[in-house]
């Protein structure tokens, strides 16, 4: 073959490539592949109802943001509750068109959800982080998660508490007449019940009644057994020299405002308040809020929770700097002692504690 022939010859199918291609691209949009196409990332919006201040604006912060960061085409609202007993009853409201998608509970209040039917079963498809949560934190098959534990502590002002207590029976010191505030008629009192029973070497799941016999004790020491606005502020502006509250936020605040507030976390160890993440059942978003559920229960998102704001993390993967575990759950003799519930049994008791702790310990007193 000549040259010339040759050279014809590549124009031709030069020509007819060409045009083939001018065809394809009318077919193909603008921009796109025609063979890496990739799934659209996940839009929607994510409404999830929760514990209110300071743990509002630090959920908010480290773990709303940095979600919004890792899927900016989701959008998440937090809403602000004054107890998980309010969130269910919202929970209940909405039962037939429900707003809220995701729900932090305590896990006494989210057992009793879970019985209401308001809560759905998590997918282990969609929700991988659920394989690297312990059994326990995997509740009523897996409709509530636990993704973090806030120990009960004494709180003390530090300008007028020297000498802070370094166990639970401190509270009996009449040292303190008429110097503790203690709000027990609700999941505080709950707590610190199986914690006194276990000082007088009962069983909770037994008999209460050595821990309320050690409450009576405690009686004629507290102030008030409703603290305003609430049991922080009361150390803070010195009205009382103790009170009974969540460690969390009083580590927080022992930071942000100067260590007025000391915290105290008992030789014999503590019980963590558990709290819980849900999928509320007949949500209009499960995509995204499953994205966002994931997200929660990591080993990243657990861990930077548990620096920040002090909550003690569930994920098995988070290993805490000694520092931060300190200031969670205490000594390395408080962590010995560090006590977990059957919240089951718990949370069919709860209403009865209540009312025991009411009448025979604050009506008395």
């Amino acid at each position: 073959m000549s040259v010339a022939v040759r050279v014809k010859a590549d124009m031709t199918r030069r020509g007819i490539m060409a045009g083939a291609l001018a065809v394809f691209s009318t077919l193909i949009p603008l921009g796109s592949a025609p063979t890496l196409a990739q799934d659209a990332p996940t839009k929607g919006t994510v409404s999830v109802v929760g514990f209110s201040g300071v743990f509002a604006q630090n959920y908010q912060k480290f773990i709303i943001d940095e979600f919004q960061k890792k899927y900016p085409a989701i959008k998440v609202s937090y809403r602000e509750s004054n107890n998980s007993a309010e969130t269910l009853a919202l929970l209940t409201l909405q039962r037939a068109d429900p707003k809220v998608d995701v729900a932090l509970l305590d896990v006494s209040v989210a057992i009793r959800a879970n019985k209401e039917g308001l809560l759905d079963k998590l997918d282990v498809g969609k929700i991988s982080n659920l394989a690297d949560q312990p059994p326990w934190a995997r509740i009523d098959d897996d409709k509530s998660i636990a993704f973090s534990q806030d120990n009960l502590a004494i709180l003390y002002n530090t300008d007028k508490v020297k000498s802070p207590p370094t166990s639970w029976n401190d509270l009996t010191d009449p040292k303190y007449k008429g110097k503790i505030a203690a709000k027990l008629n609700d999941t505080r009192g709950v707590i610190l019940i199986p914690i006194l029973a276990k000082l007088k070497g009962g069983d909770y799941k037994s008999s209460i009644d050595p821990a309320i016999a050690t409450l009576k004790a405690i009686g004629p020491n507290v102030s008030t057994w409703e603290p305003a606005p609430d049991c922080y502020a009361v150390v803070q502006s010195g009205e009382v020299d103790l009170s009974i509250c969540w460690n969390g936020r009083a580590q927080y605040l022992h930071d942000a405002q100067g260590g007025k507030i000391g915290v105290a976390l008992p030789k014999e160890g503590s019980i963590g308040q558990t709290n819980t993440i849900g999928l509320v059942k007949g949500t209009q978003n499960k995509e995204a809020a499953e994205l966002f559920i994931n997200y929660a229960l990591s080993p990243e998102a657990q861990a930077t929770f548990a620096e920040k704001s002090f909550y003690g993390p569930v994920n098995t993967k988070v290993k805490l700097p000694d520092a931060v575990a300190s200031r969670i759950y205490g000594s390395k003799e408080a962590q010995a002692g560090q006590m977990s519930l059957d919240w089951n049994f718990v949370a069919g008791q709860y209403s009865a504690w209540i009312q025991r702790i009411s009448r025979d310990v604050i009506a008395a007193n």
